[in-house]
């Protein structure tokens, strides 16, 4: 397996709040599918889209993104050729936003994880709420590895045929839940860090959520963004 990489260097044409950064960035990684007739055809459809995105980068210490600065972000996806798609449309792009001045992009092949860290918050809900650590931990890694299943499948069109534990032990980086705002609304998550199990199926898993990001709004705020540490 294997995904693409873009790294994109924009200009910020206007402040922009740390917890409204990840719908900012999904809006016009949407807006700049249209240009495109097969990526157009998939923005509105209810299915994985199977990439996801992080913040801004450099961070501000006092979470307000500036206007006139220069930042960058990444977009990842193990559909390699969608995303060369995305690379064209972005390049036409015109934003309220932000001007991007560059896209640079790298494929990276599946190594052996060692462990994830996420770096935005991996939103889970059960029956319409946000999953929160006072509740049972055991729905938080049945639902990760259900959706991180469901993305493999509707991607590589086939099941693990096996049952999944790719969880060898994890690690709630936040005392209180982390906000992501998403139009009028406020999604609540977690940073975790995840120690992977060796075997292929969880490394086949883990690989997935490298490329495409952890529970639910990877394609719409960045939500479950991660980065790894590899077995060397």
């Amino acid at each position: 397996m294997e995904y693409l990489e873009l790294i994109i260097t924009i200009e910020l044409k206007k402040d922009i709040d740390f917890d409204e950064a990840g719908f900012v960035i999904g809006k016009n990684i949407n807006k700049s599918m249209l240009f495109d007739e097969e990526l157009k055809e998939l923005h509105p459809k209810n299915q994985y889209k199977n990439y996801v995105f992080d913040t801004f980068y450099p961070f501000e210490r006092d979470k307000k993104y500036k206007s006139g600065k220069l930042y960058i972000f990444k977009i990842r996806s193990i559909d390699v050729e969608m995303m060369k798609k995305m690379r064209k449309c972005l390049r036409v792009l015109r934003s309220f936003d932000f001007k991007i001045l560059a896209i640079d992009a790298k494929l990276v092949k599946q190594r052996k994880i060692k462990t994830l860290h996420t770096l935005s918050p991996v939103i889970l809900t059960i029956d319409d709420q946000p999953w929160l650590q006072n509740q049972d931990i055991k729905i938080f890694n049945e639902r990760m590895i259900a959706n991180l299943e469901k993305k493999y499948k509707s991607y590589f069109n086939e099941d693990l045929k096996a049952e999944v534990n790719l969880v060898k032990s994890i690690e709630f980086k936040n005392r209180k839940p982390v906000g992501l705002k998403y139009k009028n609304i406020k999604l609540l998550g977690n940073k975790v860090s995840i120690e992977v199990k060796e075997d292929e199926i969880s490394q086949k898993l883990a690989f997935i959520a490298l490329a495409t990001g952890i529970g639910e709004k990877n394609s719409a705020l960045g939500a479950g963004f991660c980065k790894a540490e590899f077995i060397k």
